[in-house]
Order: structure tokens, then sequence, then C-alpha cells
């Protein structure tokens, strides 16, 4: 079952090594690797993870399949080389000459306290370039706050609203037309134009209003326009006037 079951898994349980798998490794022996490849790499992997030492086994599953009887001569070989194998031994004897490297690194603690120093003085610059960006973000906020309210005003001084309005006298005796006439040329202000004409509707028992339109900036009240016409100017000629809609041209 293990090499069906290894063949897309790295280790029993899970995705990383643990007791399962050394409770299989201790049960099983070494398993083939041209029959069941996926659990011989299990299995060496695990003997390097747990520190089995399994060359002999290794090195016996790497040569071809033989009889019986050849195998105790690869046991004399390995015997004699051994010895040639122990030669690499005095080879760390060179290694161990980087030993006196130690001495010419004394000094190093020195270049550290001057490295450390740098970084200070580099995080003493962030620190000062960190107190001038507030500053310079809100002169730049500052200035592109002005120059928008000053581009809104501009185009608020521009905006223009037509407004309809209704006009009603105190009696049906009363000259519509010629009021109206006493309004256009009483009532100036820069940003006001009143419309040319005008209409007179009926409104009950021979009565009549005026219909008209004026056209304001924003700079202008016609709330402020209709009281001064009904209160101030005409308060014995004009009995009501009444702003029916306003729209922006």
């Amino acid at each position: 079952r293990l090499p069906l079951y290894m063949g897309d898994k790295s280790y029993v349980k899970g995705y990383s090594f643990s007791s399962a798998d050394v409770e299989v490794f201790a049960k099983l022996p070494l398993p083939d690797k041209a029959t069941a490849p996926h659990a011989y790499r299990w299995y060496v992997h695990v003997a390097a993870l747990t520190g089995v030492k399994c060359l002999s086994l290794l090195s016996a599953a790497a040569s071809p399949a033989s009889t019986p009887s050849p195998a105790p001569k690869p046991a004399a070989k390995p015997a004699a080389k051994p010895a040639p194998k122990a030669a690499p031994a005095p080879k760390p004897a060179p290694k161990a000459a980087p030993a006196p490297k130690p001495a010419a690194k004394a000094p190093a603690p020195a270049a550290k306290e001057e490295e450390e120093d740098d970084v200070d003085d580099w995080f003493a610059e962030d620190d000062d370039e960190e107190e001038e960006k507030p500053k310079v973000v809100n002169e730049a906020l500052e200035k592109a706050k002005a120059a928008a309210m000053e581009k809104l005003a501009k185009k608020e001084a521009k905006q223009r609203s037509l407004c309809a309005l209704e006009i009603k006298p105190w009696s049906e005796e009363q000259d519509l037309m010629e009021l109206f006439k006493k309004i256009k040329a009483t009532v100036k202000k820069d940003g006001l134009s009143w419309s040319e004409n005008c209409e007179l509707k009926p409104v009950a028992y021979g009565l009549k209003k005026i219909a008209l339109t004026a056209v304001i900036n924003q700079a202008i009240s016609m709330d402020e326009i209709i009281e001064e016409i009904t209160e101030d100017i005409f308060p014995d000629e004009v009995q009501s006037m009444e702003l029916l809609s306003m729209s922006l041209l």
C-alpha cells in the first residue's frame, strides 16, 4: 500500500514531518527504488530527518540486482575502500587555517560604531524631513483650497437663474400693463433683467394677474426684490408677488 499511497504525498500525514512518518518508517525495510520510487524517496527522506544511517542499504539499492552469491564479495570491497576514503581526513586541517581571521575581525566593533553613527545621522535627517513634510503639505493644501474657492466664486458669479413670477393687483380696474412698465423702470439692479413682455392671466371675478420672468445672477436675491416691490415701492398697487420657479441657465 505504501508505494501507491506515497505516489502524490511527501509525508504520511499532512504536509510536514510527524510521528506518523517515524512509526511507519520503523516498521518497513528500505523499499525497492525501481518498483516503488515514491516510497523509496519518502524512506530516504525520513531516514535523513531522523538521522538513521542506512548508507549500506542505499549503496545496495543503487547497484544492479544480482544473485545472492556475489553479495558477500561487495562486503569485502567496502572494507578495503574505507582506507582511501579516510584520506580526506587531513583536508579539514587546511580548513582550520581561517582560525586567525577572528584576530583581523577585532577592529570590526569600531567600524560597527561608525556604521551605527551613520545610521543614527541618517534617521536624524529623516526626522527633519518628516517635520518639514507636514508644513509643505499644508501649504500646498491651502493654495489648492484658495485656488478652488476662487474658481468657484468666478463660476458662481457667471451663473444666472431664470425666475418665473406672478403679480396680483388689488383691483380689476388697475392698468396692469402700465404697472408692469413701472416695475421694470423703477426696480433696476446690476445682474437683474426683466422680460421684455408679460402675459395677463385671469384670476377670478374679472381680476387678472401679471405673468412675467426675470433673469438674475447669483449675487441677487429674488426674495429681497419681491419684498422691496410689495412693501416699499408699490404697496398700494401690488397685492402679492410670487416666485413660481427658478432654474439655472
